[in-house]
């Protein structure tokens, strides 16, 4: 059975089931998800908590012996699976088809995994969990989902806050929960029951915004250059190795150069997406990125990263950086670097 976050506290309390799988790249909603889940786990008895982490050369047999074990005195046992990769391989996948079958009502077992993709979720293992238990997904929140998520929170923290300065707030965190939850603590422990202005906030809340490689490749796919120079600023003050950019940008690029070859050959640009996995959602992106540029100015992008490349190796002299930034200025608006 398939839920949502937010429908997780009426159905532990509805219905509880013996097998609980949590999924997803957002820490702050997994965790809580989790937590969650614990809680009511003790309220019913499982007091005994045993903790499986699949790294390495991970003995799978463990899991079975666990989830199939009865308990011999009062308390009941609460078994959590770290399945960071959320591939648990053959032998993996065997043993939780398994125990799915083979369920003792002393046990209830959480999986805790990685973001699953769709090959995931074909597979005989992820079906079995479903039908026996309980899949919840979690997805970083954005836009209008996030603005709402940040307002039930300062209300339920007991803020005054206006939209204006939720908007601040929002801007600052920019998809970082966990930030967002610190900083709505701190303006509740600065203002009280008061009402916060937008102007309190601006000056209350550090700028946590959650930099990474991703949000810098989503930039230049929209072709935003103020947000791609503000996340490559926030990457180079966290001190983030240029081999990782670089690593995020030729990807991309590689994906438009493959794109603009199709179509300067009027091949199927489907197909191309379907070799490499885009998902449909990603399609539209890397479409309108495509419009900037030709195949010539891809493929020079991409010799630019090379260069890039080679200057962090000592192979090259220069600034690694600074070629970085002029690869991301130019793949934004091609045109403006025209000679």
């Amino acid at each position: 059975m398939k839920l949502e976050a937010n429908q997780l506290p009426a159905s532990v309390q509805n219905q509880w089931m013996p097998v609980y799988m949590v999924s997803g790249n957002e820490p702050l909603q997994q965790i809580e998800a989790v937590d969650l889940i614990r809680k009511k786990a003790r309220e019913k008895g499982y007091l005994n908590r045993e903790v499986l982490h699949v790294e390495g050369q991970f003995d799978w047999t463990q899991l079975p012996a666990l989830c199939q074990a009865q308990s011999l005195f009062a308390d009941k046992n609460l078994i959590e699976l770290n399945l960071p990769t959320a591939k648990p391989g053959a032998q993996g996948s065997a043993m939780i088809v398994r125990v799915m079958e083979q369920l003792s009502e002393d046990n209830v077992l959480i999986i805790i995994t990685g973001k699953l993709d769709k090959s995931s979720k074909n597979t005989k293992w992820y079906k079995a969990v479903n039908n026996v238990g309980v899949v919840v997904d979690v997805w970083p929140l954005e836009g209008q989902k996030l603005l709402t998520w940040l307002t039930e929170r300062a209300v339920k923290k007991g803020l005054l806050v206006d939209t204006d300065g939720l908007k601040i707030l929002l801007q600052r965190v920019e998809g970082n929960l966990l930030a967002a939850v610190q900083e709505l603590d701190k303006l509740y422990a600065i203002y009280g029951a008061e009402r916060i202005s937008a102007d309190d906030i601006a000056s209350s809340v550090e700028d946590n915004a959650r930099f990474d490689v991703f949000k810098l490749t989503d930039g230049i796919m929209l072709g935003n250059v103020q947000r791609v120079s503000r996340v490559l600023n926030g990457l180079m003050a966290e001190k983030l190795a240029a081999p990782v950019v670089l690593w995020a940008i030729t990807r991309e690029l590689r994906m438009l150069e493959a794109l603009s070859y199709a179509k300067s050959q009027s091949l199927s640009i489907e197909k191309v997406f379907q070799q490499n996995r885009v998902w449909d959602k990603q399609k539209s992106g890397y479409l309108r990125a495509l419009s900037r540029g030709t195949l010539k100015h891809w493929q020079s992008l991409i010799k630019d990263c090379c260069d890039a490349d080679k200057i962090t190796k000592g192979a090259k002299t220069g600034n690694e950086w600074v070629v970085i930034e002029q690869v991301c200025l130019k793949a934004c608006q091609p045109k403006a670097f025209e000679v």
